[in-house]
């Protein structure tokens, strides 16, 4: 047990899990097919691609050398966290663009050696990719704009 990387073994279980959790918790809704989606569709697929990527982690992992030693950063989990938690409260009110803009560029707080301009281009790009992903390709019904609600 000490020759593996403790760090990617961990964390490769924790995808794992939280995928295994959303696509076991998904089965409550109705699946539908590819070519019209139910409610539990996206959650269910998007599950068991995180089963696979955590396993993708993990395994490999535990042959592998031991890295350097596991260090939580609370600071970075805070920003993270609060950034899904900014991103719930604020979607019916400011409508997508808004609150993806908002936690993304909050989310990047948790990176120190991103600049502040960096940070303003990751949050317009992943505000592009979320409109054009939900809005524009799944034609999902969300308030882009909080004065268009």
């Amino acid at each position: 047990m000490k020759d593996m990387d403790h760090r990617d073994v961990i964390g490769g279980a924790l995808v794992a899990a939280a995928g295994l959790f959303f696509a076991l918790y998904s089965r409550r809704y109705g699946f539908g097919s590819a070519e019209r989606m139910g409610p539990g569709y996206f959650p269910t697929v998007l599950g068991w691609v995180l089963v696979a990527l955590g396993a993708l982690i993990a395994l490999p992992a535990l042959r592998r050398g031991a890295g350097a030693p596991l260090r939580l950063q609370w600071g970075n989990f805070a920003w993270v966290i609060g950034s899904i938690l900014l991103f719930a409260a604020t979607l019916q009110s400011l409508g997508l663009v808004a609150a993806t803009f908002l936690a993304s560029f909050m989310a990047s707080l948790a990176d120190r050696e991103i600049t502040w301009r960096g940070r303003v281009f990751v949050a317009i790009g992943v505000t592009v990719v979320t409109v054009l992903i939900f809005s524009v390709g799944l034609n999902m019904m969300l308030p882009l704009v909080w004065w268009n609600r």
